[in-house]
C-alpha cells in the first residue's frame, strides 16, 4: 500500500473520482481516475431508474463531502492498493483531512451512510 496526496478535479459517480496525484519529488500524475476500494456505489449512468435515483444521491454525497473538505482547506490523501485494468483506473481508499486534525475515511463513510456496499476484490 502507498499514500500519496491529491488534488480533486470532479467526481465520476459514487466510487470514483478524478484527482491530481502527488507522487512525490515533483511528479504528478493528471486527471486521473480512481476507484474506491472495498466498496460499490450504485450506478448514476443506467436505465435503470431506481438504480439511477440511488446512483445520483451517492454521487451527490461524495461531491457533498468534498466540497465540505475544500471549504475547509483540508487536504486528500489515497491509499492505493493495486491497479485495475478492466477500466484503468487505481483501486485506493480516500482519506479526507479537516484542518482540525480530524481524518475521514471516505469509503467507510459510504458505507456507513448506507451509499454503498462492500465487495472483495
Amino acid at each position: 500500500m502507498y499514500e500519496y496526496n491529491a488534488e480533486y478535479v470532479r467526481v465520476i459517480d459514487g466510487d470514483t473520482v478524478v484527482f491530481n496525484i502527488d507522487l512525490g519529488f515533483g511528479t504528478w500524475i493528471h486527471n486521473e481516475s480512481v476507484r474506491f476500494a472495498y466498496i460499490n456505489a450504485p450506478e448514476s449512468r443506467t436505465r435503470d431508474l431506481v438504480e439511477k435515483e440511488k446512483g445520483l444521491a451517492a454521487k451527490a454525497f461524495v461531491q457533498e463531502q468534498i466540497n465540505t473538505l475544500i471549504e475547509d482547506g483540508g487536504k486528500f490523501t489515497l491509499n492505493t492498493y493495486k491497479y485495475s485494468g478492466k477500466f484503468g483506473r487505481f483501486i485506493a481508499e480516500v482519506n479526507l483531512h479537516y484542518t482540525d486534525g480530524v481524518i475521514v475515511n471516505l469509503n467507510n463513510l459510504l458505507l456507513q451512510e448506507g451509499h454503498a456496499v462492500t465487495v472483495k476484490y
